[in-house]
């Protein structure tokens, strides 16, 4: 569980003020450990000394070309970081804006500490804190684009367990990794990510992850 581990956390944050208060406030949970407070670049720097569980983000507007740029760097800084969003407002077109850039949380404008500590255990379980009206959203959305799309998907649609071996394939977990994941034989796992990579027809993993996205951002964006 989640709440049974140290999570190493660094605030990225424009507004000095707003990062050095919610680190304050962050510092006083347990088992989360703040790395660093600063710019994107400070957390850049940050990771090649240090390996980060998560980087909490402020003052990026989902679906903003500053927000993708910045998740497109961290993620070249460290493959595996979780990246959670702050002051996000839970409409279907920022937490789709959200989903597209790879973000794997957010929290609203109006949350509380609470709310976010719940976001960050629950962004490390690869899980997302969302309404029950934006989860719908969500896989609406994407559902829509698999099955009816073909323009944008090429093959017959990815299904919903193929759908979940993309997310975690985005994640950089391995075929063992996967299959450990979603409890089935590494056998199966890699047949999955064969039959992804062929419907959406490409040749590398990375590929698969880029093209699903950039249809779900010209569909939705």
């Amino acid at each position: 569980m989640a709440t049974q581990m140290n999570i190493r956390l660094f605030i990225v944050g424009n507004v000095r003020l707003h990062r050095e208060g919610l680190a304050l406030q962050l510092a006083e949970i347990s088992h989360l450990r703040i790395a660093g407070v600063g710019t994107l670049p400070d957390a850049i720097e940050e990771m090649r000394d240090t390996q980060l569980d998560m980087v909490l983000m402020d003052s990026y507007p989902p679906g903003s070309d500053l927000m993708t740029e910045a998740v497109q760097a961290l993620r070249l800084a460290q493959r595996r970081l979780r990246i959670v969003l702050l002051g996000v407002r839970e409409v279907e077109s920022e937490v789709l804006a959200c989903a597209v850039a790879g973000i794997d949380g957010y929290v609203r404008m109006d949350a509380e500490i609470a709310d976010l500590v719940a976001a960050i255990e629950s962004a490390m379980r690869d899980e997302l804190v969302c309404s029950p009206k934006v989860a719908a959203s969500l896989y609406h959305s994407i559902a829509n684009l698999a099955v009816a799309d073909p323009d944008n998907i090429p093959g017959n649609g990815l299904t919903s367990r193929e759908l979940e071996v993309v997310e975690l394939m985005n994640r950089g977990l391995s075929n063992k990794e996967i299959s450990s994941r979603l409890r089935i034989e590494t056998c199966t796992a890699k047949n999955h990510v064969q039959n992804i990579l062929q419907k959406l027809g490409v040749h590398r993993r990375g590929q698969a992850v880029a093209k699903l996205r950039g249809a779900i951002g010209r569909r939705f964006g």
